[in-house]
């Protein structure tokens, strides 16, 4: 065997040839990471729609917890219950009358 070969077992050739695959592969992988379907701009926009989805389910879980409350009143106050008759349905008691002016 040839000392030389024995310390650098690539030449020079080769050398260069596996850093050009090295920086081709690389170069591949980086361009499919960005232009395919399924690459980082999807990605972007699947995490935008995430936090979107995120505080739409916040607001909800809010109005569900007021709606809850109101239920819950309507249910224990009959104060409250005639106020919301009132208010929301224009329903008045026996022998009232209305007096409207414009």
């Amino acid at each position: 065997m040839d000392p030389k070969k024995k310390n650098n077992p690539l030449n020079s050739r080769e050398l260069r040839l596996l850093v050009l695959v090295g920086f081709l592969s690389v170069s591949v992988a980086a361009a499919w990471l960005i232009f395919s379907p399924d690459g980082i701009p999807t990605y972007i926009n699947m995490k935008k729609q995430l936090l979107e989805l995120k505080t739409e389910n916040q607001r909800l879980q809010e109005e569900n917890r007021l709606l809850r409350t109101k239920i819950d009143t309507i249910t224990t106050d009959p104060a409250y219950l005639e106020e919301v008759a009132r208010q929301d349905f224009h329903l008045l008691k026996k022998d009232e009358i209305v007096f409207e002016f414009r």
